[in-house]
Protein backbone atom coordinates (compact mmCIF):
# COMPACT_ATOMS: atom_id res chain seq x y z
CA UNK A 1 0.00 0.00 0.00
CA UNK A 2 2.76 2.55 0.75
CA UNK A 3 4.00 2.05 -3.06
CA UNK A 4 0.97 3.33 -4.33
CA UNK A 5 1.04 6.56 -1.46
CA UNK A 6 4.47 7.64 -2.42
CA UNK A 7 3.73 8.74 -6.31
CA UNK A 8 0.16 9.81 -5.02
CA UNK A 9 1.97 11.85 -3.02
CA UNK A 10 4.35 13.35 -5.21
CA UNK A 11 2.09 13.42 -7.86
CA UNK A 12 -0.13 15.72 -5.27
CA UNK A 13 2.89 17.64 -4.62
CA UNK A 14 3.56 18.77 -8.21
CA UNK A 15 0.29 19.27 -8.73
CA UNK A 16 -0.49 21.60 -5.82
CA UNK A 17 3.12 23.31 -6.37
CA UNK A 18 1.78 25.22 -9.61
CA UNK A 19 -1.40 26.55 -7.66
CA UNK A 20 0.52 28.85 -5.99
CA UNK A 21 0.96 32.88 -7.02
CA UNK A 22 4.12 33.31 -9.06
CA UNK A 23 6.55 35.66 -8.52
CA UNK A 24 7.04 38.30 -11.03
CA UNK A 25 9.49 37.63 -14.22
CA UNK A 26 9.89 41.45 -14.24
CA UNK A 27 11.09 43.94 -11.61
CA UNK A 28 9.38 45.84 -9.05
CA UNK A 29 10.28 48.35 -7.55
CA UNK A 30 10.90 48.12 -3.87
CA UNK A 31 13.65 50.41 -2.56
CA UNK A 32 12.22 53.82 -4.24
CA UNK A 33 11.72 57.22 -3.55
CA UNK A 34 8.97 59.15 -5.90
CA UNK A 35 6.46 61.98 -6.40
CA UNK A 36 2.61 61.66 -5.98
CA UNK A 37 -0.49 62.76 -7.01
CA UNK A 38 -3.58 60.80 -5.38
CA UNK A 39 -6.93 61.55 -5.86
CA UNK A 40 -9.05 60.56 -3.16
CA UNK A 41 -12.71 60.70 -3.26
CA UNK A 42 -12.66 64.60 -3.25
CA UNK A 43 -9.87 65.57 -2.20
CA UNK A 44 -6.57 65.74 -4.51
CA UNK A 45 -3.02 65.50 -2.68
CA UNK A 46 0.47 65.60 -3.69
CA UNK A 47 3.50 64.51 -2.09
CA UNK A 48 6.85 62.51 -2.03
CA UNK A 49 6.31 58.85 -1.58
CA UNK A 50 9.29 56.55 -0.14
CA UNK A 51 9.57 53.14 0.33
CA UNK A 52 12.89 51.22 1.15
CA UNK A 53 11.06 47.47 1.95
CA UNK A 54 8.26 45.53 1.47
CA UNK A 55 5.76 46.56 4.29
CA UNK A 56 6.80 49.78 4.69
CA UNK A 57 5.77 53.51 3.27
CA UNK A 58 6.70 57.34 4.09
CA UNK A 59 4.13 59.03 2.56
CA UNK A 60 4.94 63.18 3.11
CA UNK A 61 1.93 65.47 2.00
CA UNK A 62 2.90 68.69 0.20
CA UNK A 63 -0.64 69.73 -1.06
CA UNK A 64 -3.30 70.61 -0.52
CA UNK A 65 -2.30 73.38 1.92
CA UNK A 66 -3.94 72.07 5.19
CA UNK A 67 -1.95 68.76 4.68
CA UNK A 68 1.19 70.27 3.86
CA UNK A 69 3.99 68.89 6.83
CA UNK A 70 2.02 65.67 7.60
CA UNK A 71 3.45 62.51 6.77
CA UNK A 72 1.96 58.98 7.72
CA UNK A 73 5.15 56.22 8.05
CA UNK A 74 4.34 52.58 8.03
CA UNK A 75 6.69 50.60 9.53
CA UNK A 76 5.73 47.08 9.52
CA UNK A 77 4.60 47.24 13.02
CA UNK A 78 3.09 50.13 13.49
CA UNK A 79 1.92 53.58 11.55
CA UNK A 80 3.05 57.16 12.90
CA UNK A 81 1.21 60.48 11.64
CA UNK A 82 3.71 63.53 12.33
CA UNK A 83 2.54 67.21 12.04
CA UNK A 84 3.91 70.56 13.28
CA UNK A 85 6.72 68.41 15.81
CA UNK A 86 3.90 66.09 17.04
CA UNK A 87 3.75 62.83 16.53
CA UNK A 88 1.46 59.90 17.10
CA UNK A 89 1.19 56.16 16.61
CA UNK A 90 -1.52 54.17 15.53
CA UNK A 91 -2.00 50.27 15.53
CA UNK A 92 -2.58 49.90 11.70
CA UNK A 93 -5.16 47.25 12.12
CA UNK A 94 -7.38 50.05 13.34
CA UNK A 95 -6.88 51.77 9.97
CA UNK A 96 -9.68 51.53 7.45
CA UNK A 97 -8.62 49.58 4.74
CA UNK A 98 -9.79 52.23 2.61
CA UNK A 99 -6.92 54.75 3.81
CA UNK A 100 -4.65 56.31 1.14
CA UNK A 101 -1.69 54.79 3.11
CA UNK A 102 -3.24 51.60 3.44
CA UNK A 103 -4.48 51.20 0.09
CA UNK A 104 -1.36 51.97 -1.74
CA UNK A 105 1.06 49.62 0.97
CA UNK A 106 -1.34 46.64 0.45
CA UNK A 107 -1.64 46.79 -3.23
CA UNK A 108 2.52 47.59 -3.78
CA UNK A 109 3.23 44.43 -1.44
CA UNK A 110 -0.04 41.84 -3.32
CA UNK A 111 1.84 43.12 -6.30
CA UNK A 112 5.14 42.58 -5.07
CA UNK A 113 4.11 38.55 -4.15
CA UNK A 114 3.13 38.17 -7.24
CA UNK A 115 -1.04 37.79 -6.94
CA UNK A 116 -2.91 39.54 -9.73
CA UNK A 117 -2.92 39.15 -13.39
CA UNK A 118 -0.35 40.48 -15.55
CA UNK A 119 -0.35 41.55 -19.15
CA UNK A 120 2.96 44.15 -20.21
CA UNK A 121 2.45 46.07 -23.36
CA UNK A 122 4.15 49.41 -24.49
CA UNK A 123 6.77 48.91 -22.04
CA UNK A 124 4.45 48.60 -18.94
CA UNK A 125 2.97 45.97 -16.67
CA UNK A 126 -0.62 45.96 -15.53
CA UNK A 127 -1.46 43.90 -12.92
CA UNK A 128 -5.90 43.84 -12.07
CA UNK A 129 -5.92 42.11 -8.75
CA UNK A 130 -7.21 42.10 -5.06
CA UNK A 131 -6.25 43.66 -2.26
CA UNK A 132 -8.84 42.47 0.64
CA UNK A 133 -12.35 43.20 -0.57
CA UNK A 134 -10.99 45.79 -3.19
CA UNK A 135 -9.60 44.91 -7.04
CA UNK A 136 -7.02 47.95 -8.19
CA UNK A 137 -5.41 47.86 -10.73
CA UNK A 138 -1.04 48.87 -10.97
CA UNK A 139 0.61 50.05 -13.82
CA UNK A 140 4.50 49.77 -13.53
CA UNK A 141 7.42 50.08 -15.74
CA UNK A 142 8.78 46.94 -17.00
CA UNK A 143 12.50 47.31 -17.24
CA UNK A 144 12.80 49.69 -13.62
CA UNK A 145 9.65 48.45 -11.73
CA UNK A 146 9.17 52.11 -10.78
CA UNK A 147 5.55 52.61 -10.41
CA UNK A 148 3.30 54.47 -12.74
CA UNK A 149 0.03 54.89 -11.96
CA UNK A 150 -2.48 52.58 -9.26
CA UNK A 151 -6.28 52.96 -9.18
CA UNK A 152 -8.83 51.26 -6.72
CA UNK A 153 -11.99 52.58 -7.74
CA UNK A 154 -14.31 50.73 -4.84
CA UNK A 155 -12.48 53.90 -2.60
CA UNK A 156 -12.34 55.70 -5.03
CA UNK A 157 -8.61 56.47 -5.17
CA UNK A 158 -6.72 57.42 -8.05
CA UNK A 159 -2.77 57.67 -8.23
CA UNK A 160 -0.15 58.83 -10.25
CA UNK A 161 3.89 58.45 -9.78
CA UNK A 162 6.63 60.30 -11.05
CA UNK A 163 10.42 61.34 -10.65
CA UNK A 164 10.77 58.20 -9.69
CA UNK A 165 14.53 57.16 -8.24
CA UNK A 166 14.81 53.75 -7.51
CA UNK A 167 17.95 51.89 -5.25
Amino acid sequence: MSRRVLPLCLSLLVLFTGCRPKKPTEPIAVDFVCEFRAEYNDLTATGTLTRRTAGTLLLEFSEPETLDGLSAEWDGEKVTLRYLGLSYDVDPAKLPENALGEGLLSCFDAALRGEGERKEADGKVTVNGLSGNAAYTYVYDAKSGAPLSLAIPSIPLTVTFSNTQTQ
